[in-house]
């Protein structure tokens, strides 16, 4: 059936017209803002240069924006969170394209794909997403792109390139990236190549055991412009070898994924019309033995799983009156498979086959400015289709636990798995410029998200929840419905000479949030019980809602002094019964204090975080102290060929435990206890080299 589907083409059509205006730092050392050109007020893109990272993955940047961080399993499995909401729930997209998890913990989480050192920027659309950013935006869009290197200015071909290189001493890792360019002013082919290796991290107090990681990438890749047309190719190799993932059962053996991507743009008339296709295959293994203390011959697990996605989308933009009309449709296609063995027995559990999960989406958009007023109103339709095969599981270790498993395989072959979700997104901004400094703004949106995979197939209880980490094991329901969340955004944007404000307040009503609850499922309770000594949790629909706001700030001292800040705070709370979501960030400030001079600056950064003490008492959810981090950054750049960085990240070397860092789940470090919350690294001295030509 996916393969019939690879052939399928969406006939769709595009969000906005990706003409931007800078407001860089060139003038005032203000962060970068990348706007619409019309309609400033309307789409505000917070971004990130990806030179300022030292981690070796682009996720590690999103806790440098606001209302955005990473839930973290390890060290390459960095989770996009959002305004209190993660994973599947957020729409991430890579170099425009959409990239399948190949395993069902998201240990491959999309962000995992473009390694810091090959990272161009990443953005995070400010509130609720255009109808036009993707299928399902419902709790945010984030778009990151990777280095691809410059058209040439004449005729003739030449040959550029850029060999960049971190190094971090808290685990003696390197990462390192080779790109190089041939190009004229029409034509331009770029071959990228990285590398990122690791020891375990450390901090004051010992090791954090299995956080060590290894990974290689390459990528080809062409572009063509010529007056109105533009076309981009793509095609990428990823191969993650043995990475740690302590706050998950196992951690990732191998990571080999294919990835192709391609777009053209061109014009028939006044209306751009822009083509995208992308495709994805992972084949992904992980076990609980060769990174961690193996737990006996009979507990050895080893699990290997594939995913697949094919992604189209046709996109016009027709200008209108004081605006434009973006309307069209768009198909993606996934299927994923896991199956989990011993390899010292028997034991063969088909976790996932073939779990389908197909969407067919169309969409209109309207966006006009008139006077000191401008808006937008959008509204998306999504088909959801969702589909899996038979199950089973044989050689369970014990005779009961067979039984069980048995019993809960066979009520689920005998159900009907498939189902079919309409859901519906309606958008609508608008902003008024009080003055050339002062704009306000406002948005209502209400959006709808159909159950990912895993909350509808997990048929055993199992920890495959996509990255939960929470140490239960859960059963999915075929009976889940679409999450449907309400949203209101009302903030103001302030900039003068050299100063900036703004501010954004939210709140989130989400009826049908899908969360684990106790089940009353007898045979699924009693090998979860087996298994872990506790009781299954079954996800099911219950009613939530986040609020909080976001603050950013900044201004320029004098012509070498800037201070730039940025505070976040989410609060997550089920309405239904009294408590608290799981795993969201605390209230946390980032600010840091730059001196510019020329061709040198050197940055204080300051990172508070306070105590997080709403957790979910119902995922028996730990609470975390607050603390505070200084960082040293600087860099030189020699000549306009070569750049030197270095900097000391937790300079006092605080010993501190980072909320979003799960618990440790392996055994035998003396340093940190299982079920102990991890600790964040260490006093770091990082170097870096960049050299272009």
């Amino acid at each position: 059936m996916f393969t019939r589907r690879l052939l399928v083409t969406a006939i769709g059509l595009a969000s906005t017209a990706n003409v931007v205006a800078e407001i860089k730092a060139a003038e005032n050392n203000l962060p970068e803002v990348k706007v619409e050109e019309a309609q400033w007020p309307l789409q505000v893109n917070h971004t990130l240069d990806g030179n300022q990272l030292s981690a070796p993955d682009a996720a590690a940047a999103l806790k440098q924006l606001p209302g955005a961080s990473v839930t973290r399993n390890g060290s390459l499995s960095g989770i996009a969170q959002y305004r209190g909401l993660q994973g599947d729930q957020v729409n991430v997209s890579i170099d425009s394209a959409s990239i399948v998890t190949g395993g069902p913990n998201a240990m491959d989480a999309p962000l995992s794909y473009i390694p810091a050192s090959l990272l161009n920027e990443i953005k995070v659309s400010r509130g609720a997403a255009s109808v036009s950013q993707g299928q399902e935006t419902f709790g945010g869009h984030i778009e990151a792109s990777s280095y691809k290197g410059e058209f040439g200015s004449g005729d003739a071909f030449e040959v550029s390139g850029r060999a960049h290189s971190n190094y971090t001493s808290q685990n003696k890792g390197s990462s390192s990236s080779v790109l190089v360019t041939v190009a004229n002013d029409t034509h331009k082919l770029t071959a990228t190549t990285s590398y990122d290796n690791a020891d375990d991290s450390e901090f004051d107090g010992g090791d954090i055991d299995s956080t060590e990681y290894e990974r290689r990438r390459h990528d080809l890749f062409y572009g063509y412009q010529n007056g109105d047309t533009r076309i981009n190719l793509k095609a990428g190799k990823n191969n993650t070898g043995l990475s740690g993932t302590p706050a998950l059962a196992m951690d990732i053996s191998s990571i080999d994924s294919d990835l192709l991507s391609g777009d053209i743009t061109t014009k028939i008339g006044d209306v751009k019309v822009t083509w995208s296709s992308s495709y994805s295959h992972v084949n992904h293994d992980m076990n609980n033995y060769e990174l961690r203390p193996s737990p006996g011959m009979m507990g050895e697990r080893l699990t290997q799983a594939k995913g697949q996605q094919v992604s189209h989308k046709l996109m016009f933009t027709i200008p209108v009156s004081n605006g434009e009309v973006r309307t069209g449709a768009d198909y993606s296609a996934s299927i994923h498979n896991a199956d989990v063995v011993n390899p010292n027995s028997a034991l063969f559990i088909t976790n996932f086959n073939d779990s389908e999960r197909d969407i067919l989406g169309a969409f209109a958009e309207l966006t006009q400015q008139s006077g000191a007023w401008s808006w937008e109103i959008g509204a998306r339709l999504n088909r959801v289709e969702m589909d899996a095969d038979t199950v089973s599981a044989t050689g369970m270790p014990m005779m009961m636990m067979q039984n069980n498993a048995d019993t809960l395989s066979d009520a689920f072959n005998a159900a009907d798995r498939s189902e079919t979700y309409n859901n519906r997104d309606l958008v609508f901004k608008t902003a008024y410029q009080l003055s050339d400094e002062l704009t306000l703004n406002a948005s209502l949106s209400s959006k709808e998200r159909a159950p990912s995979y895993q909350q509808r197939y997990l048929w055993l209880p199992m920890a495959a929840t996509g990255g939960l980490a929470d140490g239960r094991n859960y059963i999915g329901n075929l009976d889940l419905d679409s999450e449907t969340a309400n949203e209101v955004n009302l903030g103001f944007d302030y900039k003068a000479n050299s100063s900036y404000v703004s501010l954004q307040a939210f709140y989130r009503k989400v009826d049908d949030y899908i969360q684990g609850t106790t089940t009353t499922n007898m045979a699924a309770n009693m090998v979860a019980n087996m298994m872990s000594g506790n009781t299954a949790l079954q996800f099911n629909n219950v009613d939530a809602k986040l609020y909080g706001a976001e603050l950013t700030y900044g201004t320029q001292l004098n012509d070498n002094w800037s201070i730039d800040g940025s505070l976040s705070y989410t609060r997550g709370k089920r309405t239904d019964e009294s408590d608290d979501l799981y795993r969201l960030a605390p209230l946390n400030n980032r600010l840091s204090l730059t001196y510019n001079s020329n061709n040198w600056k050197v940055s204080a950064v300051s990172e508070i975080f306070d105590a997080q003490n709403h957790v979910a008492e119902f995922n028996e959810e730990q609470k975390s102290s607050g603390y505070g981090l200084l960082h040293l950054q600087g860099q030189i750049d020699i000549n306009e060929q070569l750049q030197l960085r270095a900097g000391i990240d937790n300079l006092t070397d605080k010993k501190y435990q980072d909320h979003l860092a799960g618990v440790n789940r392996v055994s035998g470090n003396d340093d940190i206890a299982v079920g102990e919350r991890l600790y964040g690294t260490g006093r770091s001295v990082n170097v870096g080299v960049t050299y272009s030509f």
